[in-house]
């Protein structure tokens, strides 16, 4: 099996979201951002590896100035593309980043302004909708990602209500960190998952399963990152076996309890034939069937 690329091209931000604390990492932000000459090297490193997907990351990747010339290095190589965006510099790169990008996630918190501009920060939840449909004209097919905490979960509905009336699809992520508050109750797993029969949320329901176990456990961690995932930081190092995780035993650090960091849960969930390893494959099935 393939690994998958976790790729920070940038720790810089224009958002200060108030589940995430990159923004406030003093000592990531002086992490230079690479090179197009470093990312080719990257993507060519990946490439002889046996890499076929790149998440393209940050940060805020649109930050970067020669971002479409990175995603064209990645092309170069035939590497398929995730990009993770805060939608607020999509319209000033649009065209130049047309075709580069497989799947574009677009960040929206809450589906009312106030709510989100509060969430991050910056008034920017019209230009993020604007974005949305800026990359339907140019052929995308741009996915909302809805970052699920205790708070916005109680707007799923109207969340669903916009992706529909957007004609997007809608991926509901619940949050991984959130100041020890990432945990939901099984009702509120319950009703996240009865939004699987709408035709436009896509769910991965081993995430749901995992929340409601409590995570990863340091005794039998369920972690596989080292075997998954590769993570490249903005100066092209490789760190592991995650980027939250750096130089420590896979699964088994004081950090690691309870963890629920899906860009290597994830991924972990395709070794071991357990119940995660299933639930993972059905949902994979069920959210490209979606997309077809």
């Amino acid at each position: 099996m393939s690994k998958v690329c976790n790729y920070y091209v940038t720790f810089r931000c224009n958002d200060t979201c108030e589940f995430c604390t990159m923004w406030r990492d003093g000592e990531s932000s002086t992490v230079a951002s690479g090179t197009v000459v470093l990312g080719k090297e990257v993507f060519r490193q990946l490439k002889k590896e046996g890499v076929t997907r790149v998440n393209i990351t940050g940060g805020e990747p649109l930050l970067r100035e020669d971002i479409p010339e990175l995603l064209q290095q990645a092309a170069h190589y035939s590497l398929r593309i995730t990009l993770f965006t805060n939608g607020i510099l999509y319209a000033d790169k649009a065209n130049s980043l047309n075709g580069l990008i497989d799947k574009l996630f677009f960040s929206l918190d809450y589906p009312f302004a106030e709510m989100h501009d509060r969430s991050r920060g910056v008034e920017c939840f019209h230009t993020v909708i604007k974005a949305i449909k800026l990359a339907q004209e140019l052929g995308q097919k741009p996915i909302i990602n809805f970052t699920l905490t205790r708070d916005s979960v109680l707007y799923l509905p109207e969340m669903v209500d916009l992706a529909e009336r957007l004609k997007v699809f809608v991926y509901l992520n619940p949050v991984y960190d959130f100041s020890g508050t990432q945990g939901f109750e099984t009702a509120t797993l319950n009703h996240i998952r009865y939004y699987l029969r709408r035709k436009l949320v896509l769910i991965n329901l081993a995430i749901l399963e995992f929340i409601k176990a409590g995570g990863n456990k340091v005794i039998t961690p369920r972690c596989r990152a080292t075997e998954t995932t590769i993570t490249v930081l903005p100066d092209g190092k490789r760190v592991g076996p995650c980027f939250f995780n750096q130089g420590g035993r896979r699964g088994r650090e004081d950090i690691c309890s309870s963890c629920l960091r899906w860009p290597y849960i994830v991924p972990s969930f395709s070794r071991g034939f357990d119940k995660y390893f299933w639930l993972n494959l059905v949902s994979d099935k069920i959210n490209k069937f979606k997309a077809r």
